[in-house]
């Protein structure tokens, strides 16, 4: 920690590009470039939100400051084999993401990039009363962004954390000890929306808010919704302190009311510069702010073979038969490959995850003398990433169809005040739909599916969680594939396979810790091996045992 908290340090002016209508795109300014000289503590809450919040949401979508692109969207789709390495365009793509063997400097940057990130939440929280409503808001996300850190490391530092140059080298907290101090943390916020959400006098300014602008009302739901992501996560923890958490989450959503709308984020994202993109699509868009191809970002990587199968109704897969018409938004077409540099039939084609092109030659009946498999002969990803708004559309904290898988597994698994679980299923579907420009297909989707075990809402309890972790998964392929991964593991659900490259007998249930700890903190970072990495054991997250 101390590695990241130094470069804060040095680091002591903020640029708010909110102030000049970009709305802090990017919020800091090296001494020599700061226009103002306004010191950092002299920032007031309503110039740094903005900021804040569209920084911590790049780590998500697969922007980190360190230069190591793709974050935990990236991770999250190749780690649930949604996303394969592009042989066809490079020469070892997502080696490490297939075959598993991942060392401390793997994807360091999610847990450097994103202390820094809710460091800034901080900042805002240490204001007080002051700014009731905007603390309100920053303990929100700094709950929900930190979710994500123990979900995928375990314990944490936390208490000591934040602290910048007063403590650079903080203690590790037991995980379940961070999960009780985040969800205090949301209590706290609910309590000050209660008591200064309508007055006007500590209103949030709409510029200063690039998710709900300054709605108080939706913040309160959105607090409610990752409350009820809490209490959900821990579904399976056999963790005494974990399970009495639950309990208290569910008895303080009595009556409560959750997101009914994508969670969008959007501070004034454009295609003027690289900071100003959508983090989406800076990072696997198809062309960059110079308008030149996006080699290492959206050719980096294709649709891989599971996920095509999946979604067409192969018959290896759960959804035999099933024809999904979301892949349409998800995912390009391309022409087969057949060993001609004109291609075969148009259609919808993966990579195995973990082939490289002489196994894939191999894999589609010829040589390995055949031609070189082409980028076009796969399908790439769609949407935002291929649009031409695709720069200056919104990013997605959470979406509407999130909202409701979760209120339908917490009625189905009997979470007091939760009722109507196959609606919300529905009601998810429906939305996922939605969002992918394909509303008129989700009835006859849903009838198609509903005697479909572990996809539509039949059979046994088990297969109904394993239905809700499937529809999850497809709902948030390419927007944030870490929570699909999260959920993954604490359910065992949807169908992931191994790549046809893993070293390891299963995928992991955590990351390492950052080789910048053991550099800069090793007298706190508990020392986790690689096997540890792939068994359960004390240092696996508690939400998961």
């Amino acid at each position: 920690m101390s590695n990241f908290n130094h470069k804060f340090i040095i680091m002591k002016k903020y640029l708010l590009l909110s102030i000049i209508s970009l709305a802090a795109i990017s919020c800091e300014l090296d001494d020599n470039l700061n226009p103002n000289k306004v010191l950092a503590d002299q920032v007031a809450p309503n110039l740094r939100l903005s900021g804040a919040s569209t920084t911590a949401y790049a780590v998500q979508a697969g922007v980190v400051t360190s230069g190591e692109r793709g974050g935990m969207n990236l991770l999250g789709n190749a780690w649930t084999n949604t996303w394969s390495g592009n042989y066809a365009q490079f020469g070892n793509p997502f080696i490490t993401e297939s075959n598993l063997n991942f060392t401390t400097t793997y994807r360091q940057a999610i847990f450097t990039d994103m202390y820094k990130a809710v460091t800034r939440f901080q900042r805002i929280i240490d204001f007080g009363n002051q700014y009731p409503n905007y603390v309100a808001i920053a303990k929100i996300q700094k709950a929900y962004y930190m979710q994500y850190i123990v979900d995928l490391y375990g314990n944490v530092p936390y208490t000591d954390a934040f602290k910048e140059a007063n403590n650079p080298t903080p203690k590790y907290d037991k995980d379940v000890d961070v999960y009780k101090g985040l969800v205090s943390e949301l209590l706290d916020a609910k309590n000050l929306i209660g008591s200064y959400g309508t007055n006007v006098s500590f209103a949030v300014t709409a510029s200063s808010d690039p998710i709900f602008k300054g709605s108080m009302t939706k913040w309160n739901e959105f607090a409610n919704t990752v409350l009820l992501k809490f209490a959900v996560r821990l579904s399976n923890t056999t963790n005494t302190q974990g399970i009495a958490l639950r309990n208290q989450i569910i008895s303080a959503l009595s009556g409560a009311t959750f997101i009914s709308a994508d969670v969008a984020i959007n501070p004034g994202y454009s295609g003027a510069t690289t900071d100003a993109l959508n983090p989406l699509y800076n990072a696997f868009g198809i062309k960059t702010a110079a308008g030149a191809s996006n080699t290492n970002g959206y050719l980096l990587m294709t649709a891989s073979d599971h996920a095509v199968k999946v979604l067409q109704g192969d018959a290896s897969k759960i959804t035999s038969g099933i024809q999904d018409s979301r892949i349409e938004f998800l995912f390009t077409k391309g022409k087969q490959y057949n060993n001609t540099t004109a291609g075969g039939a148009t259609g919808y084609y993966g990579y195995p995850q973990g082939m490289t092109n002489d196994d894939y030659k191999v894999h589609m009946g010829y040589t390995v003398d055949a031609r070189k498999p082409l980028t076009e002969n796969f399908s790439l990803l769609a949407g935002l990433f291929t649009s031409a708004t695709g720069a200056s559309s919104n990013g997605y904290l959470m979406m509407k169809a999130e909202s409701e898988l979760l209120q339908a597994e917490a009625a189905l698994r009997g979470y007091a005040g939760f009722s109507n679980d196959q609606a919300h299923f529905n009601n998810a579907i429906t939305a996922s739909f939605t969002f992918d420009g394909k509303a008129a297909d989700a009835a006859s989707y849903i009838a198609n599916i509903s005697s479909k075990a572990k996809v539509g809402w039949t059979g046994s309890t088990e297969d109904k969680i394993a239905a809700i972790q499937y529809q999850r998964w497809v709902a948030l392929i390419n927007y944030n594939g870490i929570e699909s991964y999260i959920n993954y593991l604490r359910t065992g659900y949807p169908e992931t396979p191994l790549s046809t490259i893993s070293t390891q007998p299963n995928k992991p249930w955590r990351l390492l810790y950052p080789a910048d700890e053991y550099s800069n903190n090793s007298a706190n970072v508990p020392v986790v091996t690689q096997a540890q990495v792939f068994t359960k054991n004390e240092f696996t997250p508690f939400i998961y045992k």
